[in-house]
């Protein structure tokens, strides 16, 4: 469906090829506002690249997800290489409990486990949970909040200043349904090696070894 202007005078926007991606974003929105189009064009659920052509901002989608209701991310978590979601990319496995801990594993679209994520509760109250990825052949990377670099005093007071904010801030900063309009950024990395950086929908890949489909898993589970 195209709100504003018939999705039949737009050109499709190509798929792209996932292996090659460096930013993402999960989203319906094929085509943003631009000078001759006051509402964007909305297509499938997918994981796209946003990107300009001219003065128009596309999202080419590189791998495609089942439809999704208001607010919610995703259906389920599954994958597709292609539109027709005949092809499966890869999934992502129910979440196992280990203590605190939630364990998920990613497997390729002939079921072979390609790698895994966890969720970790934090230890400290004013932090929140961080996240593991592992990918077979390298370092456990790490997704931690940006600022969890710093020293621990500098930490914790910039922890007790994002929670205060948060909450003389949280009437005006609401979306509608209740949700965030951003979320935390993150940092993600392995032996001191920048692999990738988050901020809730935005994905950017530094590290050219890592496997794109656990970056997306990451996204499709969502930093909750």
């Amino acid at each position: 469906m195209a709100f504003g202007r018939n999705r039949n005078s737009d050109p499709p926007v190509l798929a792209v090829e996932w292996r090659d991606v460096t930013n993402f974003i999960i989203d319906v929105v094929e085509r943003g506002i631009g000078p001759d189009r006051k509402r964007p064009v909305i297509g499938q659920n997918a994981v796209r690249v946003p990107r300009f052509e001219g003065q128009e901002r596309i999202n080419a989608p590189c791998a495609f997800l089942r439809p999704r209701t208001a607010g919610v991310r995703t259906a389920d978590h599954v994958l597709y290489e292609d539109q027709g979601m005949q092809r499966i990319l890869c999934s992502i496995g129910d979440p196992i409990s280990v203590g605190d801990e939630h364990h998920y594993r990613v497997q390729d679209g002939q079921g072979q486990e390609i790698g895994g994520i966890r969720r970790i509760p934090s230890s400290h109250q004013l932090q929140r949970h961080t996240w593991r990825i592992e990918q077979p052949g390298h370092p456990e990377i790490t997704g931690l909040n940006k600022w969890s670099t710093l020293n621990p005093l500098t930490a914790t007071a910039h922890a007790a200043g994002k929670v205060i904010g948060g909450l003389a801030s949280a009437v005006f900063m609401a979306e509608p349904d209740g949700g965030e309009r951003r979320g935390r950024t993150l940092s993600w990395s392995a032996d001191g090696e920048k692999v990738m950086e988050s901020n809730d929908y935005t994905f950017t890949i530094k590290a050219p070894w890592l496997d794109r489909r656990l970056a997306f898993a990451v996204a499709v589970l969502g930093d909750r």
